[in-house]
């Protein structure tokens, strides 16, 4: 489990309590509506949170498929839809 600190089209920043190690393939979940999608990620940044045991993780879509790489591409546009209307 983890939360979404930020999500772009070049990765995705993670809070977490059990990260994994620098290099790592992580299958990661995203959902849009009813659908839901594992992509494949890269660990590209592991940093321990001063006093904490929690850790930011960045994760690159550089190992994801074409067909990844499409619906991560509807996830951020309904993303930035919904930032449009706010």
């Amino acid at each position: 489990m983890a939360s979404v600190r930020d999500l772009s089209r070049t990765g995705i920043g993670l809070e977490t309590g059990q990260p994994p190690l620098k290099g790592q393939t992580v299958l990661l979940r995203l959902s849009l509506g009813e659908e839901i999608v594992e992509l494949t990620t890269r660990v590209t940044r592991v940093e321990q949170l001063e006093g904490s045991h929690f850790f930011h993780v960045g994760l690159d879509w550089s190992d994801c498929s074409e067909e990844q790489l499409a619906f991560l591409d509807s996830v951020l546009d309904s993303v930035n839809d919904k930032k449009a209307i706010s």
